[in-house]
C-alpha cells in the first residue's frame, strides 16, 4: 500500500482511494474552530444544533473543546440513502427544538454539498425566533456550479469528491476511520 493510501478495516467492503485530510490535521483544525467559536461567543450562551449522523464525531470532539456556557440539541436530517455517493435531496428532517427560542444558534454539520439540508435547517430553525444563527460546517465541497450557503465557521474545503471517515459514510460504514478518506465512486474510474 503507498503512502496516503489506507485499506478498509475488516468486516468492510471496498478500498479507501487516499487520505484527504489526516487525523492530526482535523484535530488542529477543530481546536482553531473552537477557538474562534468561543471567541464569538463568549459571554453568551450557546444552543449547539447538531445535525446526525454524519456531524456526531466532528460534533462531540468539537464541544469538548469550548470553554462556553452551551445547551446541546441534536436533529436528524439526510439526503444520502443506503449505497450512494449522490445526494437524493433532503430525504428528512428532524423537529427543532423549542429551547433555541430567543437564543444564539449554532448549527454543526458535517459536510456541504449541494446546501439543500443546510438551507432548509436554517429556515427551519429561524422559524422558531432565535437570537441569531450561525454555521458550522467540517467540509465545504468545491462546487462552482452550486449555490451553496454561506458557512459562519469552516473545517476544510475539498475537492467534489465522495469521503468517508470522522463520522462520516458510505451505507453507514467507515464512520470510525480517524481521517478523512475519499472513497472510489462505484462505477466511474479512479481518476475519473
Amino acid at each position: 500500500m503507498a503512502d496516503g493510501d489506507a485499506a478498509a478495516p475488516s468486516g468492510q467492503a471496498g478500498t479507501i482511494l487516499r487520505v484527504v485530510v489526516s487525523a492530526e490535521r482535523i484535530h488542529r483544525r477543530v481546536d482553531e474552530l473552537a477557538a474562534s467559536i468561543a471567541q464569538c461567543y463568549q459571554g453568551r450562551e450557546l444552543v449547539i444544533l447538531g445535525v446526525m449522523t454524519g456531524a456526531l464525531v466532528f460534533l462531540a470532539d468539537l464541544i469538548r473543546r469550548l470553554p462556553i456556557n452551551l445547551r446541546l440539541s441534536l436533529i436528524s436530517a439526510s439526503s444520502y440513502d443506503g449505497p450512494t455517493i449522490c445526494s437524493n435531496g433532503i430525504k428528512s428532517i428532524g423537529e427543532v427544538s423549542d429551547m433555541i427560542e430567543g437564543r444564539d444558534v449554532l448549527i454543526v454539520d458535517d459536510i456541504l454539498d449541494s446546501g439543500h439540508t443546510m438551507r432548509a435547517l436554517i429556515e427551519q430553525v429561524r422559524r422558531k425566533d432565535p437570537k441569531s444563527v450561525r454555521t458550522c460546517v467540517l467540509l465545504r465541497k468545491v462546487r462552482p456550479s452550486v449555490d451553496q450557503p454561506a458557512v459562519d465557521f469552516l473545517g476544510f474545503e475539498i475537492a467534489d469528491e465522495f469521503v468517508v471517515g470522522y463520522g462520516l459514510d458510505f451505507d453507514n460504514l467507515y464512520r470510525n476511520l480517524p481521517d478523512l478518506n475519499a472513497l472510489p465512486c462505484p462505477g466511474r474510474p479512479e481518476g475519473a
